[in-house]
């Protein structure tokens, strides 16, 4: 078999022809790649052939072009990577922007494999889900497929119910995220396609339901972020409070006039990604590291303590993770790291920051009068957009075990086992 290259979002897959070294592929990251670079065009000497980049210079975002299975100089098999230009040190150590519109690195083969150091992985994770339409329902399209003939206005059948609230489940269990278009306008009637009649909704400081808009006057303490039209970046929910509410779901009751998109990232497959893709360390430190959340309103206070990453009991989930707490508007300043640890931590903190608000780690959604979207408070995080105009959503947190009951029991009236 010929040498391949897979370029993967953050490192490059190198698949080797079949030797008795039992090297079948090595993963390589782009950041060692380009320090590694065997050019004579600035990056070895051209005498010595000693490396003269400095590893400093190199952005550890950086990304190839592409990349091409290739003939080196002597004939042999080689990987060449085309790197977009970045700036270097001349003599006097300043930096120079090289008059090139792309840098190539050529590595045969043969050199890669006796430098591999990611060998024939398997401990890897792909990236988060991101594309909204796998998240998706058309309610109007199920209403049109199930309609109860008996009801008016219209409502779904009871098989449409089961099979509305089965497929819920199985978003919820997968993806940890729901949109549903054109649900309705009645709130309290959405509350019980989650949840059963005898359950109720879970009220925080701010009330039953949260009015989310400017000018709101519905609920108690409402100064807060989410009563503005200001921006709300990615966080989780409540993290000040002992007993986090394990969903909430947003009813559009009126969209922004512009702006106001909202954007999810699924925080358990962004974690994993982290912990196996780009930084072990990073992963480390924000699963053990104390975070005091402190809410402090001009008439309510509550803290809570934990990591970023709580990870679940080691006898009864193997260290999964179990729940997310990010909220950077409720983090309290860090006083429980070391001073010659703290720069260390504020690393990984970006380092996690800085992966969640990539594009191919989020799922966008615009939300039209009528539509919903519920999410995972435990493992999803949640953003929306600064906004213009009367932008109105009703906000509503739910007990996991309410949710889970409700959706496995319409999974198992479906004939399919519940995940």
């Amino acid at each position: 078999m010929a040498a391949q290259i897979e370029l993967q979002p953050d490192w490059a897959r190198v698949v080797f022809p079949a030797a008795a070294d039992g090297i079948q592929s090595a993963d390589f990251h782009f950041s060692w790649l380009r320090h590694n670079c065997l050019c004579l065009h600035g990056c070895r000497h051209a005498t010595t052939h000693e490396r003269i980049i400095d590893a400093g210079v190199i952005p550890l975002e950086l990304r190839p072009l592409r990349a091409v299975i290739t003939a080196g100089d002597d004939g042999q098999p080689a990987a060449a990577f085309f790197w977009p230009p970045i700036a270097t040190k001349d003599d006097q150590g300043a930096l120079v922007l090289p008059d090139e519109k792309e840098h190539v690195s050529v590595f045969p083969i043969d050199w890669l494999r006796n430098n591999a150091y990611g060998i024939n992985r398997t401990d890897t994770h792909e990236l988060p889900p991101h594309d909204a339409d796998l998240v998706t329902i058309d309610y109007q399209r199920l209403l049109w497929q199930h309609a109860d003939p008996a009801a008016s206005p219209a409502r779904l059948s009871p098989e449409g119910q089961i099979a509305y609230k089965a497929k819920l489940h199985d978003l919820l269990a997968k993806y940890g995220v729901a949109v549903i278009r054109s649900r309705g306008d009645d709130t309290e009637d959405i509350i019980h396609d989650f949840i059963g009649h005898d359950a109720d909704v879970i009220s925080t400081h701010f009330g039953r339901i949260e009015h989310l808009r400017t000018g709101n006057t519905e609920n108690t303490h409402n100064d807060q972020l989410g009563y503005t039209n200001a921006a709300v970046r990615l966080h989780t929910d409540q993290c000040y409070a002992d007993q986090v509410p394990g969903f909430q779901f947003l009813h559009c009751i009126r969209p922004a006039d512009s702006g106001g998109e909202n954007y999810f990232v699924h925080a358990e497959s962004a974690a994993n990604y982290l912990k196996t893709e780009i930084s072990r360390r990073a992963y480390e430190l924000l699963t053990t590291v104390p975070v005091r959340f402190d809410r402090r309103q001009s008439k309510f206070q509550a803290a809570h303590t934990d990591p970023i990453l709580r990870l679940g009991d080691p006898a009864a989930s193997g260290r999964r993770l179990e729940q997310v707490r990010y909220s950077y508007f409720t983090q309290a300043a860090q006083t429980a790291v070391p001073f010659a640890d703290l720069h260390e931590w504020y690393e990984a903190l970006q380092t996690w920051d800085r992966l969640l608000y990539r594009d191919d780690f989020q799922i966008k959604a615009r939300l039209e009068a009528g539509d919903v979207v519920i999410y995972d408070n435990l493992k999803v995080l949640h953003a929306r957009n600064g906004f213009s105009g009367a932008r109105h959503m009703a906000g509503v947190y739910l007990a996991s075990s309410d949710l889970w009951l409700h959706l496995g029991q319409a999974k198992h009236a479906a004939g399919a086992p519940e995940a």
